[in-house]
């Protein structure tokens, strides 16, 4: 345990001396507050302006654009560099926030303050996409990773009690424009601090883009099994949430008579335990196997919920509430951490988009579910039936939850060794490897098998394992390539075709790179890319002109 907790301190410690996971962090933590207190604000207007009926209107209006374009809109942290991506996200709800607020204080009509303010929160589906995918680019290694998941977490955490205290004082000193106002400079200051990271195109420039490939989350998804089913825990612990938003109301002003102050007494409740579990999430530092802390969160997640409404009582249902907020923060950080491992860099942002936009979808799910179960089954069979939800799913989906756990397992250390001590490789930090390590499929060839022929086109990269490669060019024999040697990189990199035959001396073991992922590692170091230009310069002049390593 004690060597636990100095690797967690260890990898705290790391993301405050690591300056741009710093900065990220800290512009995360500008926008969560701002995004809860907008919500509080635009629904308090909403209510002044037509009751509940309106508030419905405003809801439909502010989440269904964003559900649908989350994943069409996170695209832009897959075809721009990340910080860029993440910055313009930031901008773009701040101008959103600041048009909103100057529409509030001029008595603009609700459609155009809606509408305003719908633009705003469709510009927020980027920013959650793109900050999770950026993570992995800034994070030196897994458990400094594990460890910005963690803090992330923390910060959703407190700003489910910073969001809506910031929206109260506002209100009640001025109105829903000066939230909104003070949400615009908030996140231009994130902004700015987003346009300061440095982070890779997760897809070199060589590929074409298209706005079609935006739907590559989506074939991602439906290609790993596992994000499938890490993406619908996240949604369904968000259409319980949803559901829980109109409970609680249920709960405080019907069953318990707590008067008007409860609804956010007991929601600040789940705030606190949210906030407490992600500080306890630092313990996930370093794990490996996230399986047992993620059964942890779903089953925390739903059954206090459901046993709420066996022991009406407002003590035990704080308490109750707060655990319940502890689990939803190990549920978050678990599984953002799994699809990090489980899914291709390329795509990340893309896959955190389709996310993004089915938490919005769920979110609305549980708000409309929750009055109905509460008027076919009774305020208290709606709490059982929401809380046992998640749990019941979970047994019953048990063994893919533990297949997802055992396939987003860190890549082999022995791979990543092999290409750290590989010249080309050896630049690229921890977690740039373990991403390049991910890419690599093995390859199993006979003695006197042709791994490229000379004139054909470059496909592949190849680093040898065990084994032997004898290279040729004009039928002369230019070298012998062993263990730790790699070949094809010259055909890849200058885009011309093969200037050698590479052949089997012996049976051999090699790992290869397609391509595309081969050109995307190397535009991600300027350094990896300076180190190949110059091997490739020394075998050219080494075999006069022909490429000893294809």
């Amino acid at each position: 345990m004690s060597a636990r907790v100095a690797e967690t301190r260890s990898s705290l410690a790391a993301v405050a001396r690591n300056p741009s996971l710093r900065k990220a962090l800290f512009a995360f933590a500008i926008f969560r507050p701002a995004e809860s207190a907008q919500w509080i604000a635009i629904l308090v207007f909403a209510y002044r302006a037509g009751g509940t009926g309106e508030m419905a209107i405003a809801a439909v209006v502010l989440l269904a654009p964003a559900a649908v374009g989350a994943p069409l809109l996170a695209h832009l942290g897959d075809v721009l560099p990340r910080g860029r991506a993440l910055a313009l996200g930031y901008l773009a709800q701040g101008v959103g926030y600041g048009a909103a607020a100057i529409a509030l204080a001029a008595g603009a009509p609700d459609a155009v303050v809606f509408v305003l303010a719908a633009a705003a929160n469709l510009a927020i589906t980027t920013t959650r996409p793109v900050h999770l995918a950026i993570l992995p680019d800034l994070a030196d290694s897994p458990s400094e990773l594990a460890a910005a998941n963690s803090l992330s977490s923390t910060f959703e955490g407190v700003s489910l009690l910073v969001g809506p205290v910031i929206a109260a004082i506002c209100l009640q000193a001025s109105g829903p424009a000066a939230v909104y106002a003070i949400a615009a400079v908030g996140l231009f200051a994130a902004a700015g601090l987003a346009s300061t990271l440095h982070a890779p195109t997760a897809a070199p420039a060589f590929v074409e883009h298209r706005w079609t490939d935006a739907l590559d989350g989506f074939r991602e998804i439906r290609r790993r099994p596992g994000a499938r089913v890490l993406l619908g825990f996240v949604a369904g612990q968000t259409a319980v949430i949803g559901a829980l938003d109109v409970l609680v109301v249920v709960l405080a002003l019907g069953m318990l008579s707590m008067g008007p102050a409860g609804p956010g007494v007991l929601s600040a409740a789940v705030g606190i335990g949210g906030l407490v579990g992600a500080a306890a999430t630092v313990i996930l530092v370093g794990r490996e196997r996230l399986s047992r802390p993620f059964l942890f969160g779903v089953v925390a997640v739903g059954l206090p919920i459901a046993c709420v409404a066996v022991v009406p009582d407002v003590g035990v249902a704080l308490v109750l509430l707060a655990v319940s907020g502890v689990g939803k923060s190990f549920l978050d950080v678990t599984a953002r951490t799994l699809l990090q491992r489980s899914v291709d860099d390329d795509v990340l942002a893309r896959v955190f988009g389709v996310q993004e936009g089915s938490n919005m979808a769920a979110m609305a799910i549980g708000s409309v579910a929750a009055p109905i179960l509460v008027a076919t089954m009774g305020p208290r069979g709606a709490f059982v039936a929401v809380g046992l939800f998640l749990p019941v799913i979970a047994v019953l989906a048990l063994r893919p939850i533990r297949a997802v756990d055992r396939n987003a397992l860190v890549v082999d250390p022995n791979t990543i060794g092999l290409l750290r001590n590989t010249a080309i490789f050896a630049p690229l930090g921890p977690m740039a490897l373990e991403r390049a390590a991910r890419k690599l499929v093995p390859v199993k060839v006979e003695a006197d098998a042709v791994l490229m022929r000379e004139g054909d086109p470059g496909d592949r990269f190849y680093v040898i394992v065990d084994g032997e490669v004898e290279v040729t060019a004009g039928g002369a024999a230019l070298s012998r390539l062993g263990p730790g040697d790699y070949l094809g990189e010259i055909a890849l990199l200058r885009d011309v075709r093969r200037t050698a035959t590479a052949t089997a001396a012996t049976p051999c073991s090699l790992v290869a790179m397609e391509r595309n992922a081969f050109l995307a590692v190397m535009t991600s170091s300027a350094t990896s890319r300076s180190v190949a230009d110059d091997e490739i310069d020394r075998r050219l002049a080494a075999g006069g002109g022909a490429d000893p390593g294809p």
